[in-house]
């Protein structure tokens, strides 16, 4: 589904991840998702004429199997280049065993081939894209802003009407102060990891005082 004329979003169809492609010159794929619901990212992607050969560089918001379990598929057959933040870099071998024990799932380790450093750092490519390193849902969890555009990729930070657990090596802590980070900017289309997306300037800023109130009394 087209958004804009540059980005396009294709929702969750199960136990996956909602997925992302931002374009300009270069195509990123933000979130493939889970490895058994590839094939309908595939389908979806179709429909906008894309396919996944055509994806330059895939940005992986967090390391948990439902946002990145299909990459090492993705990466074996079109050799396409992994980005995610430095900080996350020993939780994705925890979580390549944890789900293995926890669930009998193989999530196999693919190669990142960009580490994000900072808080706050430049994209992939020439997209006037914002990588901001926003913690709580996982250790080295990120989340992408466009200043220009005006949209910001939350993946499992904040949701419409929710906010990430914490409960699987993250912090209650940081995600508060992740989310009073990301509820000052400019943002008139929140593209959450799950669920639903918030349009309007009006609507983000409702959402994230609702979300606020609720990490107050249940986070």
């Amino acid at each position: 589904m087209k958004l804009t004329s540059k980005l396009y979003y294709y929702p969750e169809t199960g136990f996956t991840s909602n997925s992302y492609i931002i374009e300009d010159g270069i195509r990123v794929l933000v979130d493939p998702g889970h490895y058994n619901h590839l094939r309908d990212l595939i389908e979806l992607m179709s429909e906008d004429g894309f396919s996944l050969s055509d994806i330059d560089w895939i940005i992986v918001t967090h390391a948990h199997v439902d946002h990145c379990g299909a990459v090492y598929d993705i990466q074996r057959k079109h050799n396409i280049k992994v980005a995610m933040h430095e900080a996350e870099r020993q939780y994705l071998l925890e979580q390549a065993n944890y789900f293995h024990r926890l669930l009998g799932e193989h999530m196999p380790l693919f190669t990142v081939n960009h580490w994000f450093k900072g808080d706050k750092c430049p994209g992939i490519g020439d997209l006037g894209l914002i990588i901001l390193h926003t913690p709580g849902h996982t250790p080295g969890s990120i989340s992408i802003y466009s200043p220009d555009k005006k949209y910001l990729i939350s993946g499992d930070l904040v949701f419409q009407g929710g906010v990430g657990r914490t409960d699987l090596g993250g912090s209650n802590e940081l995600l508060k102060r992740s989310i009073d980070l990301i509820s000052q900017l400019d943002i008139e289309m929140l593209l959450p990891g799950h669920g639903p997306l918030v349009m309007g300037e009006k609507e983000v800023k409702r959402n994230f005082r609702f979300v606020k109130e609720f990490i107050e009394y249940f986070v």
